[in-house]
């Protein structure tokens, strides 16, 4: 069974927040792959000093360091006192660091840090527990993987499609939650490594139909919407289908978004809509806001300011017009003073006035 966890958001604003290194502070729980990514050095290390914090580095999976190295900023000043790491003699820690001047410190303070127990590794974000050795393992091939993904873009389709191709998951998680962030114009056979995985991880095969609009995929999501007894599916598969940009289909997407008996489905296919036919969708969401449910309603109030693309730097369609703007504007005052869907509209009025002055 597929489901929405994989990356397919309700209230989707197309406003882009990457976390970069320097905002990815204590409390984001970022998965290996982003930890090795926005580390600049990654090592196995003994601590020798706890007083100064001073290190012997054992191993070293990314980047260089000396033998010995001192950490600052690796306690978390507002954690509560049995929630802080500190440093213990003789301990064994695999740590994700960043440099700044010659000064080493932990990608994050909660959870740059990782105990080392023999082969066994302790990491609080992990949902299984993991071996040491298999995670250094997974971190050399993320590294060389995404090495290669830094040198082109050619090379960067390369290293995705090997990615999707190799066994290990923690590899396979990193080339499906960003590739079609990386990638431009995917290769053949990235689009096709991609469709391998639908629809199992049809949250992250939709943003990438989003960014990419493979119209030839579109008939694989037709099929989901109008063969799959899964919820989850219909509506991971009626935003792909609108990515794709295949206005053939748009007659199913509407019949979908008004006729499902899922409201996550009905609501992901009026944003499959707005994301195949854009400016030309708004009397669609109109009757998004009709829906009994409030997550339909939701997303046709948030997706007629989407539709505006004002802060998307990848644009679908034209520039909006004033008079666009000023039909959005009057829609979402309408919903102003609609209870359920109220402060939404009042947010993306805020939104608009930022933009739109």
């Amino acid at each position: 069974m597929a489901t929405l966890n994989n990356r397919v958001l309700l209230a989707c604003v197309f406003v882009l927040a990457q976390a970069a290194a320097a905002g990815a502070r204590d409390y984001v729980l970022l998965g290996l792959h982003a930890r090795v990514q926005y580390s600049d050095t990654i090592v196995l290390a003994r601590v020798v000093d706890p007083e100064r914090a001073v290190l012997s580095v054992e191993r070293v999976l990314k980047g260089e360091t000396p033998t010995e190295i001192t950490l600052v900023d690796y306690i978390d000043p507002f954690a509560a006192a049995a929630d802080r790491k500190p440093l213990l003699a003789n301990a064994r820690e695999l740590i994700f660091l960043t440099t700044t001047g010659g000064a080493y410190a932990p990608l994050q303070s909660q959870h740059g840090r990782l105990e080392v127990d023999g082969d066994r590794l302790i990491d609080s974000s992990a949902r299984d527990p993991r071996s040491l050795s298999a995670t250094i393992a997974s971190i050399e091939r993320l590294v060389a993987l995404q090495t290669q993904a830094a040198r082109s873009e050619t090379e960067a389709n390369q290293a995705y499609v090997a990615a999707f191709a190799n066994a290990d998951l923690e590899v396979q998680q990193w080339a499906s939650q960003t590739s079609f962030q990386q990638i431009t114009v995917p290769s053949p056979a990235l689009v096709d490594a991609f469709l391998a995985r639908w629809p199992k991880d049809g949250g992250a095969v939709a943003n990438a139909m989003v960014k990419w609009r493979i119209q030839r995929a579109a008939p694989h999501f037709a099929a989901t919407l109008t063969t799959s007894p899964d919820a989850d599916e219909r509506a991971s598969a009626a935003m792909a289908l609108g990515g794709t940009g295949d206005v053939t289909f748009l007659p199913l997407l509407r019949r979908v978004a008004e006729g499902d008996e899922s409201a996550q489905a009905r609501a992901l296919a009026y944003h499959g809509i707005m994301l195949m036919i854009g400016p030309d969708s708004l009397g669609d969401l109109r009757r998004g806001v009709m829906d009994l449910d409030l997550r339909v309603q939701t997303q046709a109030v948030i997706d007629a300011y989407n539709l505006l693309e004002l802060e998307r730097p990848d644009r679908r369609w034209p520039p909006a017009s004033s008079a666009l703007v000023a039909e959005v504007r009057a829609f979402l005052m309408e919903m102003e003073r609609k209870p359920s869907v109220s402060q939404r509209a009042r947010s993306m009025l805020a939104r608009i006035a930022k933009d739109r002055p």
